[in-house]
């Protein structure tokens, strides 16, 4: 029993590195000076699933959202969203996601216990 609930768990997580490789995520933001921003977000999250998107997070603080595009057909898909965005005469601000870090270069300083 113990051995069929490892081997299906092994399985789950293979199938789930599997899909996870075969997407990427981007982060689309518009600038807040633009009229009727609210509809312009709406009619680009509808389009970016239109076109075999995913949406994935919706921000407060900033204008946007993130969303998963097959790997595939990533660069196709995103001039359509870009193409799509000057037909909406809205300012597009989209870019792959990527980790980010607080600290590059020198290590942060750490004090002695003298």
């Amino acid at each position: 029993m113990r051995l069929l609930v490892i081997i299906t768990a092994c399985l789950s997580a293979m199938a789930y590195a599997a899909t996870a490789n075969n997407v990427k995520s981007y982060i689309l933001t518009l600038d807040d000076n633009q009229p009727a921003l609210a509809g312009k977000i709406q009619d680009l999250k509808s389009f970016v699933q239109q076109v075999g998107g995913k949406i994935t997070h919706e921000y407060s603080l900033i204008k946007g959202f993130s969303l998963q595009l097959p790997a595939d057909d990533s660069s196709d898909i995103l001039q359509k969203i870009e193409s799509f965005g000057e037909k909406l005469s809205c300012k597009l601000n989209l870019e792959q996601d990527q980790e980010v870090h607080t600290f590059k270069g020198p290590e942060p300083f750490e004090a002695s216990a003298e």
